[in-house]
């Protein structure tokens, strides 16, 4: 029997949950990521993601900055009112320095312009599995 309150969500160590309204862009970033070995789901707004947030706690989080329900700004800010100090990748519009700030301000991890890099995103999703799995050891 676990000592874990039923309510209390799942850390899972190698999730990635991919927020995106665009399917193409889900489904690349999943293939980058999944050769990292994590395991990734991918979630059309931020909306949908935060329902999910009951069961599992993904180790990141990959959101677009503009989502079609609320910011990725606001998606931070969400997780941060429910106590859940994720690390976050915005993927913003070239050019968007002070929604880059703002992300940064708000808690994001980075913020990786797009058409982003995969390097950059494969780069820093790694560092944070690394850092993750020598916590498990």
């Amino acid at each position: 029997m676990s000592s874990r309150p039923a309510e209390t969500p799942l850390r899972h160590a190698a999730l990635v949950c991919v927020v995106d309204p665009d399917p193409a862009t889900r489904r690349s970033v999943a293939a980058l990521l999944h050769a990292l070995g994590a395991q990734v789901e991918g979630y059309a707004t931020a909306r949908e993601f935060l329902a999910q947030l009951p069961k599992a706690v993904p180790l990141c989080v990959v959101a677009e900055s503009r989502l079609p329900d609320m910011s990725g700004i606001a998606l931070l800010q969400e997780l941060r009112a429910r106590g859940l100090a994720i690390p976050t990748i915005l993927l913003a519009d070239e050019g968007d320095v002070g929604g880059a700030v703002t992300a940064m301000r708000a808690g994001a991890l980075d913020v990786i312009e797009k058409p982003y890099l995969d390097r950059a995103l494969v780069t820093q999703v790694a560092s944070i599995l690394d850092v993750d799995g020598q916590r498990e050891h």
